[in-house]
Formats: C-alpha cells, structure tokens, sequence
C-alpha cells in the first residue's frame, strides 16, 4: 500500500505489524494512482492501486507461485471486499488467534477489519489475479439498508471493533463480477473522471454482491452454519462446559473463539437449539444436582461452584428449574428410594403362594 514505508523484506514482514495510517485521509478530490507495493514485490507480481477519499482499489497479478504472510493495523476500521483467482487470502485475528475469514479460488468476500492486528496471509499460483477493494465505514454504510443481511452483523461488529466475514460464507464469483472487475482496471481515463468511472462500477459490483448474498441466505436451511462457525459453536459450549462457575458475557465468549456477538447468538441457537445463556443455566443446574445428591457439600458452596455469588439467588434459580427447595433434594431421593422399596416388597408378595 502507498501509505507503508519503506520497503520491507519478507522477514521483516514475517515479525512486523505494518502500520494502515493514510487509508481514507485524502481530500474530496484527491487520487493517488501507483505500481509500487511494500508488500508485493515488482518480480513476483504486477501491482497496481487507486485511492480515493472513499475508496482503495487494488489489483495483483502473480507471476509466479508464492505464498506471503504479514500483520497489519488499520487506524480506522474498514469494509474489505475480495476477490481470489487462483489465489487464497486467510486473515486471523492476532487478538485471538482465530481465521475469520479464508477466501479461496473464484471466490469473493465482504470483511469487516477492525483496528487491531491482523494476520494475513497470501498463496498465489503464478498466473494468480487478486482484486481488493477497501471501503471507508461511513461510505459503505450509505448501501447498507437495515433489511440487508448483513446488517446487524455488520453494525455489531463496528460496535464492538470485531473484525468478521460479513456473509458468513465466500460467495462465487459470477461471470458479471468479473467482467466488472475487468473494466474498473482497464479504464484509461486519469483522475477525477476516472474516479467516477470506478464509484460507479463499485456500486454495481457491491450490488451484486448484495444480490448474491440474499438469494444464499434465503436459501439456507433452518439449522445452517459453516464448518467454521459450527467449530466455533463447539469452542464455545467446551469454555462454558470447562468451568460452569465462570461468568461469561456474550462478547468475551465471542471474542474468544473469533466471531462476534449476532454470530454467536444466532449460530448457537441453531447447532444447540438453545441460547447461550439457556445453556449455561442448564448446566448450572445439573451440575448442582449433581453436588448436592452425591457430595456432602453446603448449599453456599455448592451455589458458588454453580455461578452464583447469593446462595439466595441459586436456591431461587434451582426451586425455579426443579420444582423444590436444594435442601429438600436427599429428602426426596429417600423417600423415593423408599417408595421403591415398599413397591418392590409389595410386588414380591403378590407373587408368593396362597
């Protein structure tokens, strides 16, 4: 990118968090046109940019097989939309160490990048084409209308500086797209024009995605999730299940396993058929069943082993879920065990001879 400086060698690259300070810090007016890259370097690749006020467009064209790994931090958070031709761009999540987003051949994503670190990574086969376009937050919100999908996805992650895939899935990239892709980088004009030129293509490409995105989601099943965040739906219930008396909110946990809260709540649901917090309370329950009849244990202890500061709150919460009071628990085991008994004993004489 123009705003990288200088030019970084790829073990620098490899322990370097490469600073995005300039993005979106132009003028109205103003376009920076260059073939020269920091991170792709001229023998491997052909590199080419265009950044507006709104908007960086990008093109790499590989000349040879490679694959590129580097960290970057953005200073203001953006809307990256990608396109891979025989190419894979995987982006992690330093803070958490989770993938949040792997694009792969002929394929395109919408991804939110927040303001922390991110670890990307690029494998390129030798007649590779990758095309990004990264999209200033407050311009993509003017195309975001508040039925779109991607929406609450969207404006949770902005609130919460998580970045994410914002169509849950890679979308494959129609012959149209590409054709777009085609005539935003082979326009000859200079300039302010050319800036028009591109603005409008963009809007048109951001169209289709849109289009695309919402014929798939309409299309889902009802218990639908990704190999990804069905993995991440399972991390998730193994930190609730590793220590039942933890307290968790929905961000730590999504925070976590790298997805952000509306994915959390709407993936779990769906793979467990519960939310979140109905699970942990379903947990929470049976395991203090299981303390009280099988421990010698106080009810204040057992309340604090369950997540509970108030042994108040957990004899509520328990009478609630049960039916009767924790202390009342072995009283009815035995008198179960007792019943047991008296029915057993009357069934054996039944059967003795008269």
């Amino acid at each position: 990118m123009a705003s990288v400086q200088p030019m970084l060698n790829d073990e620098v690259l490899k322990e370097a968090v490469i600073p995005y300070s300039d993005l979106f810090r132009m003028e109205e007016h103003e376009v920076v046109e260059s073939h020269n890259s920091d991170l792709f370097d001229a023998v491997n690749c052909d590199f080419y940019e265009f950044l507006t006020k709104d908007i960086h467009f990008i093109r790499v064209l590989g000349n040879s097989a490679q694959t590129q790994s580097f960290s970057f931090k953005s200073y203001k958070p953006y809307v990256s939309l990608v396109f891979c031709f025989k190419s894979r761009g995987v982006f992690n999540n330093r803070l958490t160490g989770k993938t949040f987003a792997d694009v792969q051949h002929n394929q395109s994503s919408l991804i939110f990048i927040n303001t922390q670190v991110v670890d990307n990574s690029w494998t390129r086969e030798a007649d590779s084409e990758l095309y990004i376009i990264n999209i200033e937050v407050d311009y993509f919100k003017r195309f975001l209308s508040s039925d779109n999908p991607m929406h609450e996805t969207f404006f949770s992650s902005l609130n919460e500086n998580n970045p994410v895939l914002l169509n849950e899935r890679s979308i494959e990239v129609t012959s149209r797209m590409k054709s777009l892709l085609y005539d935003m980088f082979l326009f000859e004009h200079k300039s302010y024009y050319k800036t028009l030129y591109l603005k409008s293509k963009f809007i048109e490409l951001l169209m289709l995605q849109f289009q695309e995105y919402e014929a798939l989601y309409k299309t889902m099943p009802e218990i639908y999730t990704s190999d990804s965040n069905l993995e991440k739906m399972y991390d998730v219930k193994d930190i609730i299940d590793a220590d039942i008396s933890r307290s968790c909110t929905l961000l730590d946990l999504a925070q976590q396993v790298g997805t952000n809260e509306c994915y959390l709540k709407k993936h779990f649901k769906q793979v467990f058929g519960t939310t979140v917090f109905g699970y942990v309370h379903t947990q929470r329950m049976n395991r203090s069943k299981e303390l009280l009849i099988n421990e010698d244990m106080k009810i204040a202890e057992v309340a604090k082993l369950s997540g509970y500061k108030h042994a108040s709150h957990f004899t509520t919460a328990f009478k609630k879920y049960f039916g009767y009071l924790p202390h009342q628990i072995k009283l009815l085991l035995v008198t179960l065990l007792h019943e047991s008994e008296l029915m057993f004993g009357l069934e054996s004489l039944s059967v003795l001879p008269l």
